[in-house]
């Protein structure tokens, strides 16, 4: 299965921005199954489409194109850091350069054709008949979502950089007539030894390039970690913090193109609503506007529910600038009149009540052991409990915003995308006019990525909500009717609020039967969650395709994480449901059905946002209804550890972030070669956090003394995400009229190898307050069809003067592949709140957000 990829030199050049007088180097390490030569430029036809390219000027600096979206997570500079260490080049010598979208060129692909008689695991036992296999598969290449960037792409850059350092030391030997076993490479240069000679990487380019040593030997020649300068340290590089302080980052509002005009779109308020009518007049009278012109034809649904990313119905004010615009859009709003759809009887509280009786019957069994309703039946004690989440709203700090041109044909866009490739997709299929069905088949895609040149910007922070391209397929429906103008779409706050991809709203309900000593014996879960699925994949009769369609459409529809509506779909329930991590000896797990009526997308930790905070809260008043320490009880729940049986107790298909559980071991050469390693869901590594934050946090010390004060608590909780664990202690205080102090919390994490230390103790930071906040103040309610929180005074975040003064983050060491570190600290943040405040003697809290029912006060 080789294929050739071509490198098309001179506009590799031309985006980097380094001149003709470079050299490109392609190397790249993963073995073939008909050979073993690592080449440069890919000459012998490796069977990958791609790598992260380095481009070396002829004065010897670099320019690393960096191909994963940022957004503040330092993902940028961390990769490029790893190629860096291998190569042992100086970092004040390497420039970064954003890479557009183009996901085939970064993307890995399968390194061999896989033999009949070798049993992959899932999800890589799929292989495709019509597609090639993918080790990270191009729609995922460039997808800055789920935590995955360094798991799966830091093995790969560690060996394209010792790649380029071995064909440096090999040049280097060569030019001065010495043994390459005697040199070493330093710092952009190559160090001879014995001699002490030496030469920097600029006069090595040349004979670099005709190096090819083997995989073998590259492997062989990476780095050993205490030989690393970057990875795993205190000294990681962070690219774009100078400007980033300072206030010079260029976010995409910040564009200006000669010719520009700025647009905001009058959205209709329901879901799948219609644009009846509206009269342009007033809009046009204020002065600056230029153009107001609908986004759908009129009488055509808008976004919504079973619509991906089609935009909702609107009208947009063309303006010469943002005020203009506002002001535009101000005037014209009085003017429309919407048909709003199917969707108007969407009330969020009367869904609750919908959601409660859903999970008060049995619902599809996800996973089980065991006799549950007979043990349940015969227990000492049962305890039962529903907890609820709402729908939460993303709200970064900066919103949707996106520039897009119209050209001869094509589309040039600038967006802060996470999904460079589906927005790159989507932006092609307004481009050329392709419909939903074309879509479906690979040559349309190929036509509408060849249509679209996609600038990725810097994110002004996401936390999910930009993997969701609407905001850019708007833009280009704008620009595509404005031929040769640029168009800023610009969103506010307000908009963004209101026409998010919304978290999906939740209900759980949880029984379990306890002995005479208080032990679990029996665990029944039921999760009712509105999914993401609902919205990108509805049944093929909700899409209006022929059967013909159906087989693609499935296809689809299981690559992206499966599911079955109106229940979640794999990806959902692989979040904190089938892997509940206790080991309990009966067991039950069930997904009861959610129908949506708003679109509903992802956020930091997605659906392990509600199972945690259920299952979490649930540990807890088990072991207050047992009398035990909620610390020791929760260890006893989790047991001594072990990999979670997930097969052996029903789940056929556990969509493990999208990454294998056991390791990828295939024949090469008469050897057992791994290509990638396992990530099994260990429950040894959950109650090692647990373990740990607990000494950290003094928990054993301060239980006993907090036991002889009035209102002072420490609540725990635990969990996995994103392939990473995290344990989180909070401390609080409570006063006899609910007013709420959160002192300090405390966070460990085991994300394996921690390659950028200063990164993950941010990222637990960042996250921590994140959680904090949505336990806090997090609410989105629905009346008839229309989201009613509008801004940060009625949806509010939490600010600094409300942030505890002290967050500690221990790391755990751990020889373990790198896994994410942005996502997995927020989820244990609300159940560990929630039961600090019970702990310090108030309520028990079912739902969120908490300041429904205390209020909390400026620490």
């Amino acid at each position: 299965m080789n294929h050739i990829v071509k490198i098309t030199r001179r506009d590799f050049l031309r985006a980097v921005g380094v001149g003709a007088g470079a050299m490109v180097f392609g190397y790249y390490a993963f073995p073939s199954a008909s050979a073993s030569t690592l080449t440069a430029n890919l000459r012998n036809g490796f069977p990958v489409e791609g790598v992260p390219f380095v481009a070396i000027k002829l004065n010897g600096d670099m320019v690393i194109i960096t191909h994963r979206s940022e957004m503040g997570q330092g993902i940028r500079s961390s990769l490029a850091a790893v190629l860096v260490d291998e190569l042992e080049a100086d970092w004040n010598r390497v420039t970064l350069r954003q890479a557009d979208a183009d996901s085939r060129k970064y993307a890995i692909e399968f390194p061999f054709e896989a033999p009949s008689d070798v049993k992959l695991p899932f999800p890589y036992e799929q292989v495709a008949v019509e597609r090639k296999q993918y080790l990270v598969p191009p729609e995922g290449s460039q997808y800055t979502e789920g935590s995955r960037s360094m798991a799966a792409y830091f093995y790969p850059m560690r060996l394209f950089g010792a790649g380029i350092r071995l064909g440096m030391i090999r040049a280097a030997a060569g030019k001065l007539g010495v043994d390459p076993r005697e040199c070493h490479a330093k710092k952009h240069r190559v160090v001879h030894a014995p001699s002490g000679r030496s030469i920097d990487y600029r006069w090595l380019l040349a004979r670099a390039q005709k190096e090819t040593p083997t995989y073998d030997e590259i492997e062989a020649a990476l780095k050993k970690p205490t030989e690393w300068r970057y990875i795993g340290t205190d000294s990681m590089p962070f690219f774009d913090a100078s400007e980033m302080v300072r206030g010079k980052t260029v976010y995409c509002g910040d564009l200006i193109l000669p010719g520009m005009l700025t647009a905001l779109i009058e959205r209709c308020p329901v879901a799948n609503g219609a644009l009846e009518s509206f009269d342009d007049a007033p809009a046009l009278a204020v002065p600056g506007v230029r153009r107001v012109i609908p986004v759908l034809p009129l009488g055509m649904p808008g976004g919504g529910v079973g619509t991906a990313v089609m935009p909702h119905a609107g009208v947009a004010v063309l303006a010469n600038s943002t005020w203009a615009a506002i002001r535009g859009r101000q005037a014209l709003k009085p003017t429309i009149i919407w048909d709003l759809g199917p969707n108007t009887a969407y009330d969020s509280e009367q869904y609750r009540k919908q959601l409660e009786a859903s999970t008060s019957k049995p619902g599809m069994e996800v996973r089980s052991k065991g006799d549950v309703d007979a043990v349940l039946a015969q227990a000492v004690r049962t305890v039962e409990a529903r907890y609820y989440i709402p729908h939460l709203a993303q709200a970064p700090m900066e919103p949707p915003v996106a520039v897009a041109r119209f050209q001869k044909g094509r589309m040039e866009v600038w967006a802060p995308t996470q999904s460079p490739d589906f927005t790159q997709l989507s932006v092609g299929q307004i481009t050329l006019g392709l419909t939903d069905a074309q879509m479906l088949e690979d040559s349309f895609q190929d036509k509408a990525r060849e249509a679209v040149t996609l600038h990725v910007t810097m994110l002004g922070g996401s936390f999910g909500r930009k993997a969701y391209p609407d905001f850019v397929v708007e833009a280009a429906i704008l620009a595509k009717q404005n031929p040769g103008v640029p168009i800023r779409l610009q969103w506010t706050r307000e908009d963004d609020i209101q026409f998010s991809y919304f978290s999906g709203v939740s209900s759980q309900y949880l029984k379990a039967g306890l002995d005479g000593e208080g032990h679990a014996t029996a665990l029944l879960q039921r999760s009712a969650f509105t999914s993401f699925f609902a919205t990108f994949f509805p049944p093929p009769t909700m899409r209006g395709l022929t059967a013909e369609r159906s087989a693609a459409y499935a296809r689809a529809r299981f690559a992206s994480g499966g599911g079955q509506y109106p229940y979640g779909s794999a990806f959902e329930r692989a979040q904190g449901l089938e892997d509940m991590p206790f080991d309990v000896p009966n067991l039950r797990i069930e997904n009861c059905p959610a129908p949506s009526y708003i679109r509903v997308g992802c956020m930091r930790s997605a659906a392990s946002i509600y199972h945690a905070f259920g299952i979490c809260s649930f540990a807890d008043e088990l072991a207050v209804a047992a009398g035990h320490d909620s610390k020791d009880y929760l260890l006893d729940l989790i047991g001594k550890g072990r990999i979670l049986p997930l097969e052996a107790e029903g789940v056929e298909h556990y969509n493990n972030n999208s990454l294998p559980m056991e390791e990828v071991v295939v024949p090469i050469g008469g050897q057992m070669v791994q290509i990638l390693p396992g990530y099994p869901p260990d429950t040894r590594r959950l109650r090692a956090v647990v373990e740990r934050v607990a000494k950290d946090s003094g928990w054993d010390e301060k239980v006993r003394k907090y036991k002889g004060m009035q209102g002072r608590g420490l609540g725990i909780a635990a969990h996995r995400s994103r392939l990473s664990y995290v344990a989180i202690v909070v401390d609080v205080s409570l006063d006899e009229n609910n007013k709420l102090m959160i002192n300090e919390i405390y966070g460990t994490i085991d994300c394996g190898l921690a390659v950028n230390r200063d990164r993950v103790v941010a990222q637990m930071q960042g996250g921590i307050i994140y959680g904090l906040s949505l336990a806090l103040f997090g609410e989105i309610t629905v009346k008839d069809g229309r989201v009613v929180q509008n801004n940060f005074d009625d949806y509010p975040v939490l600010r600094i003067n409300q942030t505890p003064r002290k967050i500690s983050v221990h790391i755990m060491a751990s020889a373990e592949p790198p896994t994410g570190a942005g996502e997995p600290p927020t989820p244990a943040v609300a159940p560990a709140l929630c039961n600090a405040i019970v702990a310090a003697g108030g309520p028990r809290i079912r739902e969120l957000p908490v300041r429904n029912n205390v209020t909390l006060v400026i620490a």
